[in-house]
């Protein structure tokens, strides 16, 4: 942690007294308190990108209730059909807009949900005997009898087939073409081989696989083809792969950004044991999970199924998408309670959900009516991702302040240090944050806020577990703003005009004072010819700092002679910690030596941590090992403070 106690002692300025660096002590040393808060836990679901829990689409108003218990929770409409609704007459003639036309108006445009699909080259609960169209078969393609669930037969292609591939390959590019980047578009599967789109052949008899040129190389190679054209054709939607045993495809599909579901989730797990073997291990690699359940609830009953032990086996797992297909629409408004129990809760739990489960920050900040003064908030944050698999986009934090009429004062973003896409499940994460307030904000009562957002997309707004909402912004604490007290600034200064130096010098140089001054009757000659191993020619310590603050440094500096013109000299402010343990250096504009014998200003900006308490200067030339020989004059050292909490 960034502050172990809540209060920090804030170190004694040094003033200039006498021409000399001297230290006079205040009445009362100034402290800086922190407040500590805990939000209140928040129960809801949350509704974000990347997650969700979906339902087969409808096309009719009239099946989704506005009103009903689910409306909230369940929040992406599936479509699952074949191929030939889409392309059924001949190759390129398309029935897009007829067909995706009412879906767009009613689930993105009036409910404001998310839609995703499949097209399906075979499908046994399709009540067509030509899934994939019929034109594909009269261009040559031999078709094979199945029979399916409803009708007697289906005739279906060797998705393994050169010319079935080179066509299927066309339409997705067209498809593509159409929906991808589409406003309320979620995802869309690999939907063009296999039985559903799935990794199943189960129809398929010996006989027909022979007849047809099947081989395991050519299944494998008709995928991977197929996932290439998926990802050419969708590069800004999210595409999945169903997948199962074959851990060459899906190994393939991840190396290409596609993103896994699995269909066969019952209360002993996914089929092929998918979770353990593929989500786990490929979610921390940026790949999204999906599940589908096995059943529907008639069935599941009939086999002894729990609801509530499926959802609980399948949470799991890393899942960030759950299809919910238990019953339809209608059916789901009067669900029994352990449907809504299963449901309320996975949507509680599905993808990522961030929770702030503490926060210190400032409890008065110091305001200064001075307009070239920031002010500085310190926020130590802690925040825990409760939900049961990882975020997928890096977001960040926007702090605000807001006063007692809730305008806006203060605005900043904050990329976490440790990105979003890396708060593990249950894993806490501190971050510790600077917000800058500007000058010229009042004295008063502020209520600092926070949102979650995506920068570049500023439609979306990531929901946190935190109570307090409104317009996206989370009400987190009061803080009192208040005047501090003024102190001068420049806060440091050493002109030599005392004419005693407190400059110690590496081996073999030396410093004293010399009337060859910018200003004034005296300055610091630095000289010699290194002896041993240093990385400065002369150095300044005990200088006090304030934390978490910045600075600006400068003084003006002569070179008369340097024998190694490749390391110009520049100066540095060395920070420290209250045990004089080194934090950083910050260092200054470096003396240009094509003009030897110059006075030139060097300058730069020193930003302290949150355990900085001393510091030093020094004139510096960079590296250890090299030995120079240089005449140095160093004049008007000043230091100022620019910004403190």
């Amino acid at each position: 942690m960034a502050y172990r106690n809540v209060l920090i002692p804030v170190l004694i300025f040094l003033v200039l007294a006498a021409s000399r660096w001297s230290v006079q002590a205040a009445d009362a040393a100034p402290r800086l308190e922190l407040q500590e808060f805990t939000p209140a836990a928040m129960d809801e679901a949350l509704v974000n990108p990347g997650t969700g829990l979906y339902l087969y689409g409808t096309r009719s108003e009239a099946d989704v209730n506005p009103n009903a218990w689910y409306y909230k929770l369940v929040n992406i409409g599936y479509f699952r059909d074949d191929w030939s609704v889409l392309e059924p007459d001949a190759e390129g003639q398309y029935k897009f807009e007829e067909y995706f036309g009412p879906i767009f108006d009613l689930w993105v445009k009036k409910w404001h949900k998310r839609v995703s699909f499949r097209f399906m080259s075979q499908n046994m609960h399709s009540q067509r005997k030509y899934v994939t169209p019929k034109w594909v078969f009269d261009k040559g393609i031999t078709g094979y009898s199945h029979k399916g669930i409803y009708i007697p037969e289906q005739i279906d292609p060797p998705f393994w087939d050169e010319q079935y591939l080179a066509i299927q390959e066309k339409f997705i590019a067209d498809l593509g073409k159409y929906l991808d980047g589409r406003p309320g578009v979620e995802f869309i599967d690999i939907g063009g081989i296999g039985q559903w789109g799935e990794m199943h052949l189960m129809l398929w008899t010996p006989e027909q696989l022979q007849a047809s040129g099947y081989t395991e190389t050519k299944y494998i190679g008709a995928y991977r083809r197929l996932i290439d054209a998926y990802v050419r054709a969708f590069p800004h939607t999210r595409i999945f792969l169903n997948v199962g045993d074959y851990a060459c495809i899906n190994d393939y599909a991840a190396l290409h950004g596609v993103h896994f579901r699995q269909d066969g989730l019952n209360p002993s797990g996914p089929s092929a044991k998918v979770g353990d073997r593929f989500y786990r291990p490929y979610s921390r690699e940026r790949v999204i999970c999906n599940y589908e359940l096995f059943d529907n609830y008639k069935d599941m009953l009939k086999k002894g199924w729990g609801v509530g032990a499926t959802f609980k086996r399948g949470l799991e797992d890393p899942i960030s998408y759950f299809h919910i297909n238990l019953m339809g629409w209608r059916e789901l408004a009067n669900a029994p309670d352990e449907v809504k129990a299963a449901v309320t809760d996975a949507a509680r739990r599905i993808g990522f959900r961030f929770v702030l489960t503490q926060l210190k920050c400032n409890k008065t900040l110091h305001v200064s009516a001075d307009e070239k003064r920031s002010s500085r908030l310190l926020i130590e944050h802690h925040w825990k991702n409760t939900g049961v698999a990882p975020c997928y986009d890096s977001y960040a934090l926007r702090w605000s302040l807001a006063d007692a009429k809730g305008k806006v004062v203060a605005q900043q973003l904050d990329f976490p240090l440790v990105p979003t896409t890396r708060w593990w499940q249950n894993e806490e994460i501190t971050l510790n944050s600077m917000f800058r307030i500007p000058a010229g904000v009042p004295a008063g009562t502020y209520r600092l806020k926070v949102a979650m957002v995506k920068p570049e997309d500023p439609a979306v707004a990531v929901q946190l577990a935190i109570g307090g909402a409104a317009d996206g912004d989370y009400d987190l604490c009061e803080i009192s703003a208040a005047a501090p007290e003024e102190h001068a600034n420049p806060l440091f200064t050493e002109d030599f005009e005392s004419g005693e130096s407190a400059w110690s010098t590496s081996e073999g140089m030396s410093a004293k004072i010399d009337a060859d001054a910018h200003a004034g009757k005296h300055a610091l000659l630095v000289g010699g010819a290194e002896a041993g191993k240093s990385w400065n020619y002369a150095a300044r310590r005990g200088l006090p700092l304030l934390p978490a603050s910045r600075y600006r440094f400068s003084c003006w500096m002569k070179v008369d002679s340097i024998s190694d013109p490749t390391l110009p000299p520049y100066v540095k402010v060395g920070v420290n910690d209250a045990a004089n343990k080194w934090l950083t250096n910050c260092n200054s504009s470096k003396y240009d030596v094509t003009r030897l014998g110059t006075w030139q200003a060097l300058s730069g900006i020193v930003e302290t941590g949150a355990t900085a308490a001393t510091g030093s200067f020094a004139i510096e030339k960079g590296v250890l090992e090299a030995k120079v020989e240089a005449v140095i004059h160093l004049d008007d050292v000043e230091l100022e403070l620019l910004e403190s909490p």
